[in-house]
């Protein structure tokens, strides 16, 4: 298959990333939440300058170095966004990355796996899910699952990834009162092969029960997939959509509240009513906060470029390695996806 390279809307509607830095610049001088003063304006102000010289010299270096300096520069905004928190003066400075790579000599990438260190708040990576009310990753987690759950890359997942990112809109037309539905994208085409209803039904619900967050839902229409509407076909993907609907008895507020606990977090492209979410992975079923599933897969890439040079030389090769272009992709998109996650994490820890 010969993949092309389709932009999408979302692509001409993302700021300029030297405009995103100007804008953290700003918040500088005087920083938002528990970093206004003290040693925490100190900390907020100098992290976030070591923050976009590392972006700003990654920019400049190729995929051999360029996950080291991408690591450390988002864990160095991680320390910023800690100073901002809520979180008690003795525990905001973050220590320890507290999150490990394993089985690193795997020539299959997406076969890397990932795993917090447990004691949730203890270390950099728990202490920042804790802050922004995130899951993080307390079982085994492969590398694949957790780039799948990356909104800019995905649609350049590894060879490897089992079930994909899936679009969640939510419908207000022609709704029942008493009732939340949404429309969800990223489905397999194949899914609506099945010609007898029970059978689509059966297949369809099976397929989307590696997605937790959808627990309790029911299908607008007998069968699923007829009801799927053509807004939720994508020829180029090959994948399509169906109409799911949840009872919820108390009106409007009750459907913002069931929708934000299926699809919590809007990242930086998202809105309140489209989003996105990811399969089950890593022993826990909530959703994963956007700019810690770039914080795990950059700490991951950033391991082995470090520790494994040779094998990360190979990973890279384009002439070699099936995941090479993807990883490039990855490593281009991060130097404008991750620095708006950043201002978008403070402005909602500070919110």
């Amino acid at each position: 298959m010969v993949r092309r390279p389709y932009p999408t809307y979302r692509d001409q509607e993302r700021p300029p990333t030297a405009a995103v830095w100007r804008a953290l610049r700003e918040l500088r001088a005087a920083p938002p939440g528990y970093a206004s003063s003290g040693s925490r304006h100190k900390l907020f102000s100098a992290a976030l300058e070591q923050s976009e010289q590392l972006f700003t010299a990654a920019a400049s270096v190729g995929p051999a170095s360029r996950p080291l300096v991408l690591f450390y520069g988002l864990s160095q905004a991680g320390r910023a966004i800690a100073a901002c928190s809520r979180t008690p003066q003795d525990k905001c400075r973050l220590n320890g990355h507290g999150i490990t790579a394993l089985q690193m000599d795997q020539l299959d990438l997406g076969s890397v796996i990932i795993k917090d260190k447990g004691a949730a708040g203890a270390e950099s990576f728990t202490q920042i899910a804790a802050m922004l009310g995130s899951r993080s990753l307390p079982e085994e987690t492969r590398l694949a699952d957790v780039w799948a759950a990356i909104l800019e890359v995905s649609l350049w997942p590894l060879k490897s990834v089992t079930h994909p990112q899936l679009s969640i809109i939510r419908e207000t037309h022609q709704v029942d009162a008493n009732v939340l539905q949404v429309m969800v994208s990223g489905l397999p085409r194949s899914l609506a092969e099945h010609e007898d209803h029970r059978d689509r039904e059966q297949a369809v619900r099976a397929w989307l029960a590696d997605y937790p967050a959808l627990k309790g839902y029911g299908f607008r229409q007998i069968g699923g997939i007829p009801d799927s509407g053509p807004e939720s076909w994508n020829e180029r993907q090959g994948t399509i959509g169906c109409r799911l609907v949840w009872a919820v008895p108390y009106g409007e507020e009750e459907k913002k509240r069931k929708f934000d606990e299926i699809a919590p977090w809007k990242g930086r492209s998202l809105t309140g009513s489209a989003r996105v979410i990811h399969a089950e992975f890593g022993g826990d079923d909530r959703q994963l906060h956007p700019l810690l599933a770039w914080w795990a897969v950059l700490f991951a890439l950033s391991m082995l470029a470090r520790y494994q040079p040779g094998q990360w030389t190979a990973q890279i090769d384009v002439n070699r390695n099936k995941d090479a272009v993807a990883i490039e992709y990855l490593l281009d998109s991060a130097l404008s996806a991750v620095p708006e996650l950043i201002l978008a994490a403070i402005e909602e820890i500070v919110a």
